[in-house]
This record gives structure tokens, C-alpha cells and sequence, in this order.
């Protein structure tokens, strides 16, 4: 009767203990609690009404994956839509594709020290230790992946790895590379398979690659396998990402006339290409010191509107032409605008 008794009370002398999540209300408490018991902090980026999201809080409850969090790490859940998260998150340099995102800092510094987005099916013990494994690694972690790369490392998880902490953390270049290094070894009939249409969903930065241009080639096939409403927003995001980053400056001709090209592969009207790109192939000819056509774009894009701009519409074509070019004739229309309902 005693062996019995002890039997049934042991679930509850010894709980099955998951992540110990901290119960504050912001970033800076956590980070203080962090340094404070000398960890590295750990954070799950997510929304309530994520359905992913919400997919892994079993995961998180289960005492295989709590041991290895509560050891390593401060854990921390930041709800992504609040407003003074997403402030601390810019401040911290994190940028959400989608959610749950798992970012890991070195406390002292904020740096980020690995990074992983999470998607469907994806709710394993197994690969939610795997990150925190590696997280918790020096030699895994985000400092060794530029050397790794360097040195001609072609191991597909650490590829995968580094594109989605460059894509995270905003290096353009870093992704580039290491996604160019990854797609160097897809083959052909890889391109369509979910892992890969997963991968350009959080991690692919650029249209410049064999992999998006079959991608673009073959939207037909992808919207009929796929949610065809997830196929637009890899591309738009893609276009999104080249317009906007810093590398939209070295396009150069022959990329911005691919990047149009792929654009009109997906059904947008020309209208909606120009006012996409008219800000990029302007600075670009502007930088050619060829004024005259940089002006034709700009009146491309005021024909393409779809009613006529307004007044500050037409003080900003003006202050930017003045601040991009020194030619009389391209300051002396870029005036008019200028004095635009003043007449």
C-alpha cells in the first residue's frame, strides 16, 4: 500500500517542468534579469491570434525542452503587437517576417547570437531544442557564420541558419550569399518542394537568384499547389525588400530591367510597375548625370497616378529633384511643382 501511495504522488512531488517563461513587461526587465543570473536571453516573437504560434505552446510545456531553455537561457515572449515592443525590437535591431520568430542575445550587448523563424510543422521538440542548442554553442552561433561561409562551408543547415539570422537582422549581403551558397545545391525538381517554398518565405532577400526566376517562371504551378495568397506575398515581399534595402542602389540598368521583367511575369500593369520603381531608376540616372530621363520617369510616374497629385505631392517631386540633380532644366520644371496652387 506504501509503494503504491509513493507511486501516485511522485507526478506530483516531481513535475514535468516546461520553459519557465519570465512574467515581466518588457524587454529592457528581461535583459535585466539575464545579466542579473549571468545567461544568455532567449525570446519568442509572436501574436495571440497566431495559429503557428499557438501550435507550439505544448512544445514549450514539455520538460525535454525546459531543460534545456531554463538552463541556458532567460526565456522571454514578446507580443509582437504591441507598440512599444515593436519600438524595442527596431531599437534591438530585430526585423519580424513572420511569427514566432526565436531570437538569442548576449544580454551585455544585445547582440544577436542566433536567430530562427518558425513555420508550419515545425513544432517539434526536436527542432526547438535544436536552435537553443546551437544558440548556446560558440561555435554555432551568428559570429562563426561569415567564417564558416568563408571558408566554403556547404553544410544546408548552417546556409539555412545564417540566411534566416542575415533576413532577421536586416544584412542584406550576408543573406544574399549565404542563400546563393544554399541554392548552389538545390537541384531542379527541389525548387517547388515545401521546404524549399517555406525558405523563400522567411528567408530569401533577393530576385537574383535561379531559384526566383524559376519561382516567377512557374506561377501557375506554385498557386496550384500552394495557397496562392502566401505565392504573392513571397514575391511581393522579394520586390518589397530590393526596392527599399540599401543594395537598390547597385541594381545598376540590366537589374532593374530584370526586376521589371519579373514584375510583369506576375500580372502587374505597367502603372503599377513605374510607381513601384520610379524612385530607384530616377536616383540611378540622376547619379548618371542623365537629368533628362531621370525627368521622364518622373513624368511617367505623375501619368501612371490615378488622379492628379496634390499639393504636397508636388512639393516633394520638387525638393527631391533639388536635392538630386544641379541641371537648369530639371530645377526649372522641378520649380513649378514647387509653386504648385500658389498660382
Amino acid at each position: 500500500m506504501k509503494y503504491i501511495l509513493i507511486t501516485l504522488l511522485l507526478p506530483f512531488l516531481s513535475p514535468a517542468q516546461g520553459i519557465n517563461f519570465l512574467q515581466v513587461n518588457s524587454l529592457q526587465e528581461a535583459r535585466a534579469e539575464a545579466i542579473k543570473q549571468n545567461k544568455l536571453l532567449f525570446m519568442e516573437i509572436y501574436a495571440p491570434d497566431c495559429h503557428i504560434c499557438n501550435s507550439f505552446k505544448g512544445v514549450f510545456t514539455q520538460a525535454a525542452v525546459g531543460g534545456v531553455y531554463n538552463k541556458n537561457f532567460v526565456n522571454y515572449q514578446l507580443d509582437i503587437r504591441n507598440p512599444a515592443n515593436q519600438m524595442a525590437l527596431k531599437q534591438a535591431g530585430v526585423i519580424v517576417n513572420a511569427t514566432p520568430t526565436f531570437v538569442f542575445f548576449e544580454p551585455k550587448t544585445m547582440k544577436i547570437v542566433q536567430a530562427r523563424i518558425f513555420g508550419e510543422k515545425e513544432n517539434t521538440v526536436t527542432m526547438v531544442n535544436a536552435i537553443a542548442t546551437k544558440a548556446a554553442n560558440p561555435a554555432e552561433q551568428a559570429a562563426q557564420f561569415p567564417k564558416r561561409l568563408a571558408a566554403g562551408e556547404k553544410n544546408p543547415g548552417m546556409l539555412v541558419n545564417y540566411a534566416e539570422y542575415a533576413r532577421i537582422t536586416g544584412d542584406t549581403l550576408a543573406n544574399i550569399q549565404a542563400m546563393n551558397a544554399y541554392i548552389a545545391l538545390l537541384k531542379p525538381t527541389q525548387y517547388s518542394s515545401q521546404s524549399t517554398f517555406n525558405l523563400m518565405q522567411v528567408a530569401l532577400m533577393s530576385p537574383d537568384n535561379r531559384l526566383f526566376d524559376y519561382f516567377i517562371r512557374n506561377l501557375n504551378y506554385y498557386n496550384s499547389i500552394y495557397d496562392p495568397s502566401t505565392v504573392r506575398m513571397i514575391y511581393e515581399n522579394i520586390f518589397q525588400i530590393t526596392l527599399t534595402s540599401s543594395r537598390s542602389t547597385r541594381l545598376g540598368e540590366a537589374g532593374l530591367m530584370k526586376l521589371k521583367s519579373q514584375m510583369a511575369r506576375t500580372g502587374l500593369d505597367r502603372s503599377s510597375i513605374v510607381r513601384r520603381t520610379w524612385m530607384v531608376e530616377s536616383d540611378m540616372l540622376f547619379k548618371q548625370r542623365k537629368a533628362t530621363q531621370a525627368m521622364k520617369v518622373i513624368d511617367e510616374l505623375i501619368n501612371s497616378m490615378p488622379s492628379a497629385l496634390g499639393p504636397k505631392e508636388n512639393q516633394f517631386l520638387c525638393d527631391y529633384v533639388k536635392g538630386k540633380t544641379k541641371d537648369a532644366s530639371a530645377l526649372k520644371k522641378a520649380k513649378n511643382w514647387c509653386l504648385y496652387g500658389t498660382k
